[in-house]
């Protein structure tokens, strides 16, 4: 590590919100498998107590905000959402998901990293606090870490989804601008569809609520002259949200191909 760089550590909460006050430009770091840039100072959160519990409710589960990829994942396919549990087998290696914190994953800068497509489209909240005040952030309107905050806790609701789709776009195991995340979630009743949810992250977040209202009490199946309509609602909304962004074709390509895919699953 670069001699001018300078680590601190902190054995409680109260100790981090002291010194994110009184360090200038301090920068929170997990374990550190995705800082290719640290600041000059940083703090490893990684080993507080506090950051690194798992309390499972009746509907949801709140995780703490440093708790690594490798213990979310030996909660187990049977307990966690599977869009969730299936994005965490695709991330690098064991021996990275050993470090790697869930935290780290939702603030990486740049590409949005591999949970942000599925905690997006389940609904996660952020729970971020600082020494005398602790704010709730639906992750649909989350933009960033205020200034002086720290992430704590990220609670995922706990549904049941009859039609359940995950895919990982771009190399394996590596993060680069082809790098995305597609998450596809539906219920069904009476014939019609009565939720879902469709979410994309990768060099920009994509989740559209006028497109999902859209959906929701189509009648079952969908004729394919219907689903290639939506498919081009589709990606008119996602190129709404993209505008600012600069995107490889195919990854536009690639959304909409499982769009409609994933609609062809409901029967």
């Amino acid at each position: 590590m670069d001699s001018k760089k300078t680590i601190y550590y902190a054995n409680n909460l109260e100790e981090v919100f002291y010194q994110l006050k009184t360090i200038a430009k301090l920068q929170i770091v997990g374990g550190c498998t995705g800082n290719d840039d640290l600041a000059d100072n940083f703090l490893s959160v990684r080993n507080l107590p506090e950051l690194c519990r798992i309390d499972k409710h009746e509907r949801f589960f709140e995780f703490g905000s440093a708790l690594t990829l490798t213990e979310l994942e030996d909660i187990g396919e049977k307990n966690l959402p599977v869009v969730l549990y299936e994005a965490l087998k695709t991330i690098a290696n064991s021996q990275v998901r050993n470090l790697a914190t869930l935290g780290g994953n939702i603030c990486a800068k740049g590409i949005k990293q591999t949970l942000y497509a599925p905690l997006l489209a389940l609904d996660a909240r952020l729970e971020v606090q600082r020494e005398l005040e602790t704010l709730s952030i639906p992750f649909t309107k989350f933009t960033g870490i205020p200034h002086e905050y720290l992430l704590t806790k990220i609670r995922v609701p706990l549904e049941e989804w009859e039609v359940a789709v995950f895919r990982r776009l771009g190399p394996a195991h590596i993060i680069t601008p082809m790098s995305a995340s597609f998450v596809f979630l539906a219920n069904t009743q009476n014939g019609q569809i009565s939720n879902l949810r469709i979410a994309f992250a990768g060099s920009f977040w994509f989740r559209s609520q006028e497109l999902e209202n859209k959906l929701i009490g189509s009648h079952l199946p969908i004729p394919n002259k219907s689903i290639l309509e939506l498919v081009k609602e589709a990606g008119t909304q996602f190129d709404n949200a993209a505008k600012s962004t600069e995107i490889k074709p195919i990854l536009k390509d690639q959304f909409l191909n499982l769009v409609k895919f994933s609609l062809e699953q409901l029967t």
